[in-house]
């Protein structure tokens, strides 16, 4: 019995010396990394949905006021932003009503009455210097929404970030217009170059 022992305890003994050989030699480290990527958005823009108030029939040419809000963002992630500007455009106001002479509402009878300057929502700030921006185009030209017009625009180097804008808008409605629903599809463009 003694023999069988012997070895166990030997290689007990061995087993322990090379544990504390182990532990006594230092800790080990491992070079290991995290990664993470970042891809670079678009550009986008988008007007708020807006119901205009209600009116009673009236057998003359009436307007109809009202304020839309303007979202653009610049989410490209490009180092030196490359500029943009937004564009909007109005269709027809489609009629929806019972009586049977009911007649669309003319795109240019819709127009852009004023751009407010723009709102910061987050990203790069509103530079309010000459020529840079977000801004109003200096030489915006307000009226009928039938054909585009420029509303925002920023500079190569601004505009990097989100914002809104208020742009006050005017529907006629012409005189003797039947009672029903008239709906107007917006075009809202936002482009890559100032």
């Amino acid at each position: 019995m003694d023999r069988i022992l012997i070895p166990r305890r030997l290689a007990l003994g061995l087993g322990t010396a090379a544990l504390l050989a182990g532990t006594l030699a230092g800790p080990a480290f491992a070079a290991n990394t995290v990664t993470q990527e970042i891809t670079g958005g678009v550009l986008t823009a988008s007007v708020a949905n807006l119901t205009l108030a209600s009116v009673a029939f009236q057998n003359a040419a009436h307007d109809v006021t009202g304020t839309m809000v303007l979202t653009a963002e610049d989410a490209r992630g490009n180092v030196i932003p490359g500029g943009w500007s937004t564009t909007i455009q109005s269709s027809a106001f489609v009629w929806v009503g019972t009586a049977t002479d009911g007649a669309n509402i003319p795109a240019a009878n819709f127009a852009l009455t004023l751009a407010a300057a723009p709102s910061y929502i987050s990203g790069q700030a509103i530079d309010t210097t000459a020529a840079t921006g977000p801004q109003v185009p200096p030489a915006i030209v307000y009226g009928t929404l039938a054909t585009p017009i420029k509303t925002l625009r920023a500079t190569a180097a601004y505009g990097a970030g989100k914002y809104s804008q208020d742009l006050g808008v005017t529907l006629t409605i012409p005189a003797q217009s039947r009672a029903g629903t008239y709906t107007g599809t917006l075009t809202t463009t936002i482009s890559a170059t100032p």
